[in-house]
């Protein structure tokens, strides 16, 4: 079964060459108890570990069943330890931070067993040795003699063939030494065991076969075996030795986290400098995606109040930029002369009007019709038309105007200045009080909160805008006509003689502001028909009258407040919605007068006579009767959703453009907000890389520290690595168990620098919102933790690389001697 031909074993220094075994010859057979005896320093153990598999031969053979060994490579000497060899030592060598049953279960796990069987043939080898009631214990809660049953019971777990005993009784007294020595007799019943002992007495009493070892030469042998007897195990050895050995990534995984919960102080402190770095990326990406959400929130929010606008008729800034003329450096006039300069290029008037360009919303518009793509871009598209609603408020049987605007405080002053000549009408009496929402009660409700009432669900019915602090100008109530504008004119006569008046608040309560309605008049409705031809009696007020009582009824149903977050902060005003609009173009378009103009261009049918194109014209008399056709808006506003939508939205535009022959046909805007943003948005993701940058330095000292704690836990373990490879573990097993524990200490230290940075995060959100009212400024995600912790992981386990390396290579034999 076992045969050693010619073994020799040389160990050489720089100076000396010491011969441990010279030209070894022996046979064993397949079962019997072989003690080897002989002075310190006779081959005894040398012999041993070639035995084994753990040391190697210089020269000669070891043979296996018949089967030399002179070509096994290290992964067949491995699965010869597992599956041939069990080995019991003399100080043990059970792993400390293993419980019992881990440690017998240890060899199996090598061995591809599964969970459960490994656990049941454990726990039987340990009632086998008389320790089932010790299993969950650890080494060192055992006395020396439970420790060595131990031992016993691990060598034995996989069934070997060959039992190796290393002096398994020196460290023991009497009584327990004959106890074990009685186990391993029963064990030689079936089994090759072969014991190294310097103890003659217990050889002679319980060995079948006593070999003497002198200067590494065999000089006795009391039972000699020539190998002639037939082995009809041959097969099923050869079968086990052709298993390969292999520690499971969970084994490997386990033996490391209870080495690190042995050090548990030591462990976190690691760990805890370990995170620093990504304690510091973790928070630069908290603020970077926090200060990228808030960003974006305010791209939404502004982009709401300012969306891409298309005017009909738009200002060419780029072409301005490109167009700019820089003259030449004028040359020195001649003596007593004057000379030209150039200022015609550069004339303010020629350059606005080549800035000026038309655009041809009518094509755009079948565009974006025919575009599904830009649905996902945006959050409304709104058509705009040259419509002024005709809106009336009736009290005490008198009708007043109020949209479009007619309200001026100018002119109850003094009626007799037409304010609309100076230069200042723009700016104090050109507002309108009503104005058209959103076409997206979503959006609409993510910049106004509802106080009272509901939103407008049909054409008729229209919400009052107030301010964030649930404030209206005293002024709109009267130009909207709550309160009577007649009561205006002594205040505002003191007031434009330069008196300061004392303002006292008045509160109005919701139903009160709700009471009011107005009624809507329609263009076409001004007009009557007399002599074939139709007159505007919009300054007749009886007949005013007579249909402003006819008109549609406008009623408010809501109160609105612009929220603080609303990048529209105006207020003071009322909101109807686009179904209003469309209420309006549809029944207007439907007048007598509008379908006589449309179905006759060339006559107007304000005068009855043919269009002088000098002074009347068909177009001319569409806006006059507010005739709109819905494939010809005046403006497009687009809502993106997002800057990301915008920027979709502008390549959309972009390849629209691209698509179009003609220059005329092409469309132009300036977007500064978007231009403005984006810079932002730069800045913001410069930063954040410059830090990470910095604090990416961190990681690398910290990799550097783990790899030489891993280095010192490589020379703490140092044993455990000789324990291992005596039961078959491989080089790369080896590896396997450090690259493990770098791993669980990487994953603690991301653990830690991530939930570290999120605690963090808190102060850090607390401060700014006090200070900038500005929440959730720092944001950990859980896409960025779990990458920083993977990160954690993958450099924790370069750093290991080394270490681990250096672990594998340490020799089995010299790493069982350490202490």
């Amino acid at each position: 079964m076992l045969e050693l031909k010619n073994i020799s074993k040389i160990y050489k220094t720089s100076e000396l060459k010491q011969i441990a075994l010279d030209k070894i010859n022996i046979n064993f057979r397949k079962n019997e108890f072989a003690s080897i005896l002989g002075p310190s320093g006779s081959g005894k153990t040398t012999l041993l570990n070639i035995i084994g598999g753990l040391d190697r031969y210089d020269s000669g053979d070891l043979i296996i069943n018949e089967v030399s060994t002179k070509n096994y490579k290290d992964r067949d000497f491995d699965s010869y330890r597992n599956h041939r060899v069990g080995f019991v030592f003399q100080s043990y060598n059970l792993i400390s931070h293993q419980t019992v049953l881990k440690n017998v279960e240890l060899a199996l796990t090598l061995s591809g067993i599964s969970k459960k069987e490994r656990v049941k043939r454990a726990k039987q080898a340990l009632k086998d040795v008389g320790l089932e009631k010790h299993i969950s214990k650890r080494p060192n809660q055992l006395s020396g003699g439970q420790m060595q049953r131990v031992a016993i019971a691990r060598a034995l777990v996989n069934d070997p063939d060959i039992l190796l005993a290393d002096e398994p009784t020196g460290a023991l007294d009497s009584i327990t030494s004959e106890q074990i020595m009685e186990l391993l007799k029963t064990v030689a019943n079936d089994k090759l065991v072969i014991m190294v002992t310097h103890n003659p007495d217990l050889a002679e009493k319980y060995s079948t076969r006593i070999i003497k070892l002198k200067d590494g030469s065999i000089v006795d042998d009391t039972n000699p075996y020539d190998g002639k007897e037939n082995s009809k195990e041959n097969d099923e050895i050869e079968k086990k030795k052709s298993k390969k050995t292999s520690m499971s990534l969970f084994t490997a995984l386990s033996l490391s986290l209870n080495n690190l919960l042995t050090k548990k102080g030591r462990t976190f402190l690691t760990a805890f400098a370990g995170s620093i770095g990504i304690i510091g990326i973790t928070l630069i990406l908290a603020l970077s995606s926090g200060v990228q959400s808030y960003i974006d929130k305010q791209e939404r929010e502004t982009l709401t109040g300012y969306p891409i606008s298309i005017e009909e008729t738009t200002t060419d800034l780029n072409t301005m930029m490109s167009s700019y003329y820089i003259p030449e450096e004028n040359k020195p006039c001649k003596k007593d002369s004057i000379c030209t300069v150039d200022d015609l290029n550069n004339n303010t008037e020629l350059r606005v009007t080549s800035m000026i360009k038309k655009n041809n919303l009518n094509k755009f518009k079948k565009y974006l019709d025919s575009n599904d793509k830009i649905n996902n871009y945006v959050t409304d598209i709104k058509y705009l038309y040259d419509v002024d609603l005709q809106i009336y408020s009736i009290r005490d049987n008198n009708i007043t105007m109020v949209n479009p605007n007619t309200f001026s405080l100018s002119k109850i002053v003094n009626s007799e200045i037409d304010f609309s000549k100076t230069s200042m009408n723009y700016a104090f009496n050109n507002n309108s009080y009503f104005k058209e929402l959103i076409n997206n009660n979503k959006l609409l409700e993510s910049q106004y909160d509802l106080l009272y009432g509901k939103l407008p669900s049909n054409y008729d019915e229209m919400v009052l805008i107030v301010d964030e602090d649930y404030n209206i100008p005293e002024t709109l109530l009267y130009a909207l006509d709550y309160l009577d504008r007649n009561e205006l004119e002594t205040p505002a006569k003191e007031i434009s003689s330069g008196k300061q008046l004392k303002f006292n608040s008045v509160n109005y309560d919701y139903d009160y502001l709700l009471s009011k309605t107005y009624k809507l008049v329609l263009q076409g409705d001004y007009y009557k028909k007399e002599n074939n031809v139709w007159i505007n009696y919009s300054s007749d007020e009886e007949y005013l009258k007579s249909i402003v009582n006819n008109g549609i009824e406008l009623k408010i149903v809501g109160i609105l407040k612009v929220n603080k977050e609303s990048p529209d902060t105006t207020s003071g005003y009322i909101g109807y919605s686009h179904d209003l609009v469309e209420y309006v173009i549809n029944n207007n378009n439907e007048k007598e007068i509008v379908k006589e103009q449309l179905n006759d261009k060339e006559k107007d049918v304000l005068t009855g006579i043919a269009f002088d194109n000098d002074k009347t014209s068909y177009d001319l008399n569409k806006k006059t009767l507010e005739i709109v056709d819905y494939d010809y808006p005046t403006r497009i506003d687009i809502y993106p959703k997002d800057f990301t939508s915008k920027e979709k939205i502008e390549k959309l535009v972009e390849e629209y453009n691209n698509s179009i022959d003609s220059d005329d046909d092409k469309i132009i805007y300036t977007d500064m907000i978007g231009v403005l943003l984006s810079s932002i948005t730069s800045i913001v993701n410069i930063i954040s890389y410059i830090l990470i940058a910095f604090v990416g330095v961190s990681l690398v000292v910290s990799s550097i520290m783990i790899s030489i704690i891993t280095y010192i836990s490589v020379l703490e373990r140092t044993k455990e690595i000789g324990i291992l490879r005596a039961i078959g573990a491989s080089k790369k097993d080896i590896v396997r168990v450090f690259n493990a524990e770098t791993i669980i200490e990487g994953f603690i230290a991301g653990v830690i620098g991530v939930g570290f940075a999120f605690l963090l995060t808190l102060p850090i959100n607390a401060i700014v919102n006090n200070i900038a009212n500005v929440s959730n400024v720092a944001t950990v995600k859980i896409t960025h933790a779990i990458i920083l912790i993977s990160i954690s992981v993958i450099l924790n386990l370069i750093a290991g690389l080394i270490p681990a390396s250096t672990a594998s290579k340490k020799d089995p034999v010299e790493s069982l001697r350490s202490e």
